[in-house]
C-alpha cells in the first residue's frame, strides 16, 4: 500500500510513537462487541492517548496539541491501525469542534471544552440533519428565539450519533428571518443535559442504535454558547464539514485499509474465480488512488493551507470504495453464513456512508461547482415538452 514519503522530524515522531504503544498496548474489541462496550473502551483508550500527548498532535501546544502538522497526524492514525487499536469515542470533538474553536471559538469556549474534548472526559454529537434538511443543510428549521441572557431552542435533529452518551452538541439553527436563509443561521454549543432536551434511539439494519432523534422543548442556551457571531452559523457549519470531509475521513481510510488486508488474504486461494479476483484488484488499485489523494491533500494543509472543497473527493473516494469492498468481502462468505458475520454487519453499515457527511450527489455537485468551476445547471421543470 501507498505510505508516506517522510521527513526526519516525521519518522522521529513515527519512532517515538511505536515504543510508546510498545509500553502501551492498545485494548481489542471483538468484532462483535455491544455499542455500550465500544463506547466504554474507546472513551478509556482514548483517555490514555490524551496522557501520553498522542490525541491531536496537529492541535497548536497552548490546547493541547504538539503544534505538528495533519501529516503527523496521520502517521499517528496509521500506526494506530497497525497495532489494531480501537477507535477512540471522540471522534466528532476532534475532527470538527475542536478546529472549528481554535478558528472561531472565544477564550473561554476554548478553555471550557478543548481539554475535555482531548481526553473524551466529554464526548460530542452533532446537530445539524433534520427530518427535512439533511442534504439541504441550510433548510434547518430547528429555532432559537432571543430570550433574558441567551436563546430558547426549539426543534428537532435527527440521525445524530451517539446523542444518547453526548455531554455536549454543536448545534446549527435559525436565529433571524430577514435576509436569505445562509445568513440567518447560527452555531450554539448545547448542553445536553439542559432541561427540554430529549433523545429518542433510530434502530439500524445492523441492530445497533447509535444514532438517534434529539428534540428540544424550549431548550435556554446562554449568549456565551455561541460560536463567532450571530448569523455567522452558515460559514462555521462549512468549516466544520470542510475538516470532517477531510480528517475524519483519512481516519475511516486506514481502518478500511484493514478490511482490504484481510480481503487479499482471504482471496488468496487458486478457488477464487477470476472475476472475484479481478474485482479484488480493482478495490486494490482504488484504495491506492483514494489514499494518494488524501496525502496529496494532507502535505497541502500541513503548509498551511485550511481545509476546503477538495475533501469532497476524499470523502467520495473512500465511501463509494469502502462499501464496494465490504460488498465483496460479504459475498465472498457464502449464503451459508448470510446475516451472521461480521462482514454482513460492515457490508450494512457501509450502506450508510455514502449518506452520512453528505451524500455521494451532494458531493459530486460540489466537485463538479467549487473544484472544477464547472457551471451550475438550472432546470426549469416542464420545459422541453412538447
Amino acid at each position: 500500500m501507498i505510505r508516506l514519503e517522510l521527513s526526519g522530524v516525521q519518522k522521529q515522531v513515527r519512532e517515538e510513537f511505536r515504543e510508546w504503544l510498545a509500553a502501551n498496548p492498545p485494548p481489542r474489541v471483538a468484532d462483535d462487541s455491544s455499542l455500550d462496550a465500544f463506547q466504554r473502551i474507546g472513551k478509556a483508550w482514548q483517555s490514555t492517548l490524551s496522557e501520553g500527548g498522542w490525541v491531536a498532535v496537529h492541535w497548536p501546544s497552548q490546547y493541547g496539541g504538539r503544534d505538528l502538522s495533519l501529516v503527523e497526524q496521520a502517521i499517528v492514525q496509521e500506526e494506530l491501525v497497525s497495532s489494531q487499536a480501537p477507535q477512540i469515542l471522540g471522534l466528532f470533538g476532534l475532527s470538527m469542534v475542536g478546529p472549528v474553536l481554535i478558528r472561531f471559538g472565544s477564550d473561554e469556549q476554548k478553555s471550557q471544552h478543548l481539554a475535555p474534548i482531548l481526553n473524551a472526559s466529554k464526548v460530542w454529537c452533532q446537530g445539524f440533519s433534520e427530518p427535512g434538511a439533511g442534504s439541504d443543510l441550510a433548510a434547518v428549521s430547528t429555532r432559537a428565539e432571543k430570550a433574558d441572557g441567551g436563546f430558547l431552542v426549539n426543534g428537532q435533529k435527527t440521525w445524530t450519533s451517539f446523542a444518547h452518551v453526548a455531554d455536549w452538541c454543536f448545534l446549527l439553527c435559525r436565529t433571524g428571518k430577514d435576509g436569505s436563509r445562509y445568513s440567518q443561521l447560527s452555531y450554539l454549543l448545547v448542553d445536553m443535559k439542559s432541561p427540554g432536551i430529549r433523545t429518542r434511539p433510530l434502530a439500524q439494519a445492523t441492530g445497533d442504535e447509535e444514532f438517534n432523534e434529539v428534540f428540544f422543548d424550549n431548550v435556554f442556551v446562554p449568549d456565551e454558547n455561541v460560536v463567532g457571531k450571530v448569523g455567522q452559523g452558515w460559514e462555521i457549519a462549512i468549516s466544520t464539514l470542510m475538516h470532517e470531509r477531510v480528517i475524519l475521513t483519512f481516519a475511516r481510510q486506514l481502518q478500511s485499509e484493514r478490511l482490504l488486508q484481510h480481503a487479499l488474504q482471504s482471496d488468496s486461494s487458486d478457488a477464487r474465480g477470476l472475476l472475484e479476483k479481478r474485482a479484488l484488484v480493482r478495490e486494490v488499485v482504488e484504495a491506492c488512488g483514494v489514499r494518494a489523494l488524501a496525502y496529496k491533500h494532507l502535505f497541502q494543509y500541513a503548509s498551511g493551507t485550511e481545509p476546503g472543497s477538495e475533501g469532497s473527493l476524499d470523502k467520495l473516494g473512500w465511501s463509494e470504495s469502502f462499501q464496494r469492498l465490504t460488498r465483496h468481502l460479504f459475498r465472498s462468505e457464502g449464503l451459508e453464513s448470510l446475516w451472521q458475520t461480521s462482514e454482513a454487519q460492515r457490508y450494512l453499515y457501509s450502506r450508510g456512508r455514502t449518506l452520512a457527511a453528505g451524500t455521494s450527489e451532494i458531493q459530486r455537485n460540489i466537485i463538479a461547482e467549487r473544484v472544477l468551476g464547472l457551471p451550475r445547471l438550472h432546470v426549469k421543470y416542464g420545459e422541453g415538452k412538447s
